[in-house]
């Protein structure tokens, strides 16, 4: 059995934006030689997440619409109080709303590995969704199989 762990790094540019990484995972994948097993995609991150979806950026638009209504940035969060707050790191951000969104969308999926290929369905893409853009920011890729 062989473990694979790679990182995918990228510098977002907006608040929010959800960013197709399957082709880096794909490459990943390939590089580790790996057959079958399991392909793990994590993002250390408590404002970010990790989706499947299909890449049609008319269906991005009604995500994000339905995600703003959800969870809005305009209202008051008890993480942007920071009178209040304890444990304040020094370039802390206003940024209960991208908190909320990444602990309601998650932080990982597990894909299945059979014949060297990710078993995506049709339509489905992995994408990293940015809830506190801009920054630079990693995704975990481990690949567990043989």
């Amino acid at each position: 059995m062989a473990v694979v762990h790679k990182e995918i790094h990228l510098n977002t540019n907006k608040q929010f934006q959800l960013y197709p990484i399957t082709k880096q995972v794909e490459q990943i994948l390939f590089d580790s030689g790996i057959n079958s097993g399991i392909c793990n995609i994590f993002v250390p991150h408590s404002t970010a997440a990790v989706r499947l979806n299909d890449n049609e950026p008319l269906l991005h638009q009604d995500v994000m619409k339905i995600i703003y209504r959800l969870v809005p940035v305009d209202i008051a969060y008890g993480h942007d109080n920071f009178e209040n707050r304890t444990n304040i790191n020094p370039n802390e951000r206003s940024n209960g709303h991208a908190h909320v969104k990444a602990f309601l969308a998650g932080s990982s999926e597990t894909v299945p590995v059979v014949n060297g290929h990710l078993q995506l369905g049709q339509h489905q893409n992995i994408f990293f969704v940015e809830f506190d853009g801009s920054r630079s920011r990693q995704v975990n890729v481990t690949i567990i199989g043989e």
